[in-house]
């Protein structure tokens, strides 16, 4: 079911993954996005991380720890609340300034993840979004167009941006996954077409650390 373009997506099985449905979180299906040209973002100079976890990095992270979302707009004025998260690891925010929409998901990897980088599973992951193959929206990933970050570094993803003709909006979905930790991660921004999306995503980066992950001890 259509609403907007969002789509409650039904379980896909892609490749080595297994994702549940990504209400509030996914991309309607159709033809490949429009690919904009959006320059990388980068952190504010009052809060810049000091290096990067990159996609060759993260098979050096200690699999003895958890990741999540920091999630900083539940309950943040000016952000209401788009889908809750009911038990599918997805939920997302609408802004009532820019009326922008922030989705957020997270999910444990399946087992069988043993000799896949980081940067491939995570192309499976923005596949699952399309409801398609890493292999047929190739052509429109990229990387540093919209990384996350912790309180130290930031975090290298696969990006897709593009702009939905049909609603008149730009959007950027960005994903990491963590082979060494079992868990990925995808975060999307759609927002006007008026809207530069690069732009807002720095903003809400270095701002309100919107697409900020947090790791603990397991």
């Amino acid at each position: 079911m259509i609403e907007g373009w969002w789509r409650r997506a039904a379980p896909i099985v892609v490749i080595t993954l297994v994702i549940g449905a990504l209400a509030g979180c996914s991309a309607a299906s159709g033809p490949a996005p429009t690919l904009l040209p959006t320059p990388a973002p980068t952190g504010s100079s009052s809060a810049a991380p000091l290096s990067t976890i990159t996609f060759d990095e993260g098979a050096q992270l200690n699999p003895r720890q958890s990741a999540a979302w920091v999630d900083p707009l539940s309950g943040t004025a000016g952000y209401t609340v788009k889908t809750s998260n009911g038990g599918s690891g997805s939920w997302s925010y609408v802004s009532d300034d820019t009326h922008c929409v922030i989705g957020y998901w997270q999910g444990a990897l399946s087992a069988a993840t043993s000799g896949v980088g980081d940067s491939a599973l995570s192309d499976q992951l923005l596949a699952a979004q399309f409801g398609t193959t890493a292999a047929a929206i190739a052509t429109y990933v990229v990387d540093a167009a919209g990384p996350f970050r912790t309180p130290s570094a930031l975090v290298q993803t696969r990006a897709v941006p593009g702009a939905d003709s049909a609603s008149g909006t730009t959007y950027l979905f960005a994903a990491r996954a963590l082979g060494a930790l079992g868990t990925g991660f995808v975060a999307t921004l759609t927002c006007p077409g008026a809207i530069n999306i690069a732009n807002e995503w720095t903003r809400l980066s270095s701002t309100v650390d919107a697409f900020g992950l947090v790791f603990a001890a397991r």
